[in-house]
């Protein structure tokens, strides 16, 4: 398929980039842009992130419409669309789970911003939501608010979402976003975590089906 084929490149290669660089996990994280007015373009489901190519790269309309039916949509494609309906400024996003700032995903204290000039000047003030499940519609509106308070959003026991005028840049301050963290804790090694909730884990064992 040549349609968005371009933009279909740029995803592919930055999801290739983003697992070989361990920013994310096999069947972790999610990436996509925009394409033309009316659509965008997502990491699919069930596919190894490692190994994507363009043609694996699905399009949905802004309205939700999957036009590659052979491609399962991201179970996050809510929270993208979301975002992209509600900041027109957004151009591409990127969710994925980075170690060291998915750890403090699940702590009281924030990432550092302040240890260097880099940090602050692409990153500003990172945001914290509060937990919700993936892919419900709950996470997609408090993420999609969060990031209306800042461009690097982490969600809470979940991971880290960036956003930016094109992959490069949304990319490149996930990469910013990790180092930050590495730095916190090298400044700070201690931090009070904040772990799912019996609650919630008993929801996430629902969800997968996983007995009780």
């Amino acid at each position: 398929m040549t349609r968005f084929r371009d933009e279909r490149e740029q995803v592919a290669y930055f999801m290739r980039r983003l697992y070989r660089q361990g920013l994310t996990t096999t069947s972790g994280g999610n990436l996509s842009c925009r394409a033309g007015q009316a659509h965008i373009v997502l990491t699919p489901s069930a596919v190894d992130k490692g190994e994507m190519q363009a043609e694996q790269v699905g399009i949905l309309s802004l309205e939700g419409t999957n036009e590659t039916p052979e491609l399962r949509p991201s179970i996050e494609s809510a929270m993208h669309l979301a975002i992209y309906r509600r900041h027109p400024q957004v151009k591409a996003i990127v969710h994925a789970h980075p170690l060291t700032a998915s750890f403090f995903c699940a702590c009281a204290d924030p990432i550092d911003t302040h240890l260097t000039a880099e940090a602050y000047v692409i990153l500003g003030e990172p945001v914290m939501t509060e937990y919700h499940r993936m892919g419900t519609p709950e996470l997609a509106a408090v993420v999609a608010d969060g990031v209306g308070r800042g461009v690097c959003v982490l969600l809470r026991n979940h991971g880290v979402l960036t956003v930016g005028e094109t992959l490069l840049q949304a990319f490149d301050r996930l990469e910013v976003l990790e180092v930050a963290a590495r730095q916190t804790l090298l400044a700070r090694p201690t931090c009070a975590v904040q772990e799912l909730t019996p609650r919630q884990r008993r929801e996430l064992d629902e969800y997968i089906g996983r007995p009780g």
